[in-house]
């Protein structure tokens, strides 16, 4: 078969949706269906045989193109529509698969040019423009909301990453079939960089302290102000332990930087900056917890499978995008609030034993449900599904 993958994102980039994308691409390659991808003109090139990138053009003006919702996208997914449309009407696309808001007008193309249609909902779109502050209520939303429910309708299968997003398809278009399609970690195994991890404790002049690690971007819904917050309680009853917190754009890090030297834990929280994909072995060898503080959201974070799959700790908020895959049993969980953040913390550092009955059971269901294997399977099993209903036509 012949796919035409739309992913309005930049790729590749090292970060949840592109990463994403990029595994299912390698196993639709690899059962020799050709893809073309199409993206947003930025990110790095990705070899592949079987796959070709087309990217989009460049809109006046844009550089980049931010995580999450913003007025950039908006004359970038414009010129996407007409690359794609054009794409469409020269080459013969037996599939149309389109992540997040592509699938509007990927649904439209699929339908005009005969296509089965996959809609890819690595997030639920309307609710992410609530928790990112984007939209708060009006007009816009709500169209947002009957086009979301109108493109599910015309999918022949929806993938999502969990129970919830999984739970509202199956009540806005009950005839659509669901592939759930949750995340896995980067490799079958994890291997311990402890070179790496001396390298960087020196780089960061933290000794031999106990390391909390935090690593993602610094965006509102990430819950960074309640780990902030949560670390002024850790400095002043355990003030050996250091926070690393690794990501985060220069504005939003100096945001929260400030933040925790108004709390008195400057000396507490190091930050690392932006790294890249190949030091995050290191970063989890040196770490003996791993925070994952968010405070909004519906879509697992993709973080939480490769801490799982490490055999640390995890310290997490009790929010749906957590305990979707996370309960008692196998994580520290907390209420998205400074103090019970930060005893969740501390009881992590302080139960050697029970931190390592959490982290083995994380281990055991990660290996049970969320392998990297079982993620393949899925992939293989949605397009064995679409070839034959498009070799049934």
């Amino acid at each position: 078969m012949k796919a035409l993958f739309l992913a309005p994102q930049p790729f590749f980039r090292d970060r949840g949706t592109p990463i994403r994308t990029l595994r299912q691409l390698e196993k639709i390659t690899a059962m020799g269906h050709r893809v073309d991808l199409l993206c947003y003109p930025f990110g790095t090139h990705v070899e592949m045989p079987g796959l070709r990138i087309i990217r989009s053009p460049r809109a006046p003006g844009i550089r980049d193109v931010a995580i999450g919702p913003s007025m950039a996208k908006v004359p970038m997914d414009i010129l996407m529509l007409w690359r794609a449309w054009r794409l469409c009407r020269k080459e013969r696309y037996d599939v149309i698969q389109a992540v997040e808001e592509a699938a509007f007008f990927g649904a439209i193309l699929a339908r005009r040019f005969g296509c089965r249609f996959v809609y890819n909902l690595d997030s639920h779109l309307s609710d992410q423009l609530l928790f990112t502050g984007f939209l708060t209520e009006g007009v816009i939303l709500r169209i947002v909301e009957r086009m979301e429910r109108r493109t599910l309708r015309r999918a022949d299968y929806a993938v999502t990453v969990g129970p919830m997003i999984s739970g509202l398809v199956r009540a806005l278009a009950p005839s659509t079939a669901v592939i759930q399609l949750e995340d896995a970690p980067f490799n079958e195994r994890f291997e311990e960089d402890r070179e790496g991890a001396a390298r960087l404790r020196d780089e960061l002049a933290i000794g031999d302290a106990p390391v909390a690690l935090y690593a993602g971007n610094f965006k509102g819904y990430q819950g960074l102000d309640i780990l902030a917050y949560a670390a002024g309680v850790v400095a002043r009853q355990r003030p050996d332990i250091r926070i690393v917190l690794a990501g985060g754009a220069p504005r939003d890090v100096a945001r929260i930087r400030a933040l925790t030297d108004e709390v008195g834990a400057a000396r507490t929280c190091v930050f690392a900056g932006r790294r890249p994909a190949s030091e995050m072995a290191a970063f989890t060898s040196m770490a003996r917890v791993f925070l994952v503080p968010r405070s909004r959201g519906t879509n697992p974070p993709l973080k939480l499978y490769p801490a799982m799959q490490s055999g640390r700790p995890i310290v997490a908020t009790r929010v749906p995008s957590n305990t979707q895959i996370l309960d008692d049993s196998c994580a520290f969980l907390a209420d998205p609030e400074p103090e019970a953040f930060a005893r969740e913390i501390l009881r992590a550092f302080g139960d050697a034993q029970e931190s390592a009955r959490r982290a083995d059971e994380a281990r055991r269901r990660l290996q049970a449900h969320y392998s990297l294997a079982d993620f393949y399977g899925k992939v293989a099993g949605l397009y064995e599904a679409l070839e034959h209903k498009v070799r049934g036509q």
